[in-house]
């Protein structure tokens, strides 16, 4: 039992990270450099296959900015939990490879035809590709539960989104309705 909720544990914290790193990914500063590798991932056409590139074999996504990406937000936290905790890491690390390498590109997470009850828990299909429409939400991996515990899924973002149109629109009719009738405004 005790194993489980250890790597369990570990899932959740990397998750977590994996979680804050692409919303640091989608923060705009001037040097966040998460955000350089980040935007390839982006502007990458998967194409229809769902067979993985070779490259994708050895961890290689094309090119640089992708791999540092998929580096910086999964990979190098996992082989520092392998080196002070090699069974729980080399699990993890395990998955990890599996799940990027043969699970994230149109089978799972840019999958459109994935849709229903299941992504409100896992974020693959729907969920994800509501992310690369509107950056703003959805930017969890492997569960949803960082979307929904820090209200960035896409069904609160667009709830606050129309609740300020809403209030901006509001807000000019009472200020078009407040400006007195002159020969000018007529």
């Amino acid at each position: 039992m005790i194993f489980v909720l250890k790597l369990v544990g570990y899932f959740l914290l990397w998750t977590l990270w994996s979680y804050t790193m692409h919303v640091i990914a989608h923060t705009n500063f001037k040097y966040n450099f998460i955000r350089y590798f980040h935007l390839k991932h982006h502007a990458y056409n998967y194409g229809d296959s769902n067979l993985p590139p070779w490259h994708d074999y050895f961890f290689w996504f094309g090119e640089w900015r992708s791999s540092m990406d998929v580096y910086i937000t999964f990979t190098i936290p996992l082989i520092i939990l392998t080196i002070f905790d090699p069974v729980y890491g080399g699990i993890l690390l395990a998955f990890h490879y599996v799940y990027e390498v043969f699970l994230s590109r149109n089978v799972l997470d840019h999958n459109p035809n994935i849709t229903g009850n299941i992504t409100r828990f896992i974020p693959i299909g729907k969920f994800h590709l509501c992310h690369h429409r509107n950056v703003k939400c959805n930017f969890s991996f492997y569960i949803t539960l960082w979307d929904y515990l820090f209200r960035t899924n896409d069904a609160r973002v667009l709830k606050k989104r129309y609740e300020r149109q809403q209030q901006r629109q509001k807000a000019l009719a009472t200020s078009v309705s407040d400006t007195p009738l002159t020969d000018e405004n007529a």
